[in-house]
């Protein structure tokens, strides 16, 4: 009966130490933490042990292609979604001659 009870104090230590993981790795602002672009982020599934233990959470997954590291954003953030490329491109500038 007292294996049954570690065993569960460990499960349920587990499940809180990978739950603290993906809170650290929730951001504020739709940058990246590393290198702090907005403009090579990218939506990416969310890993399948977070899919099947933690489908609660309202959290999106993105992927950097600068620095490659991941990171999750809360959906109701607001501009939570990345910037595009094509919208920061600089207009050409007018010629006067």
């Amino acid at each position: 009966m007292t294996v049954l009870i570690y065993a569960l104090i460990a499960l349920v230590g587990l499940y809180i130490f990978f739950l603290l993981g993906i809170l650290l790795k929730t951001q504020k602002k739709c940058e990246c933490m590393h290198c702090r672009t907005s403009m090579h982020l990218e939506r990416t599934t969310r890993p399948l042990y977070v899919r099947r233990l933690y489908d609660y959470l309202p959290l999106k997954y993105f992927h950097c292609r600068r620095c490659h590291r991941t990171f999750y954003l809360h959906k109701d953030t607001p501009d939570s979604e990345p910037e595009s490329m094509k919208d920061s491109t600089p207009k050409p500038k007018a010629s006067y001659t």
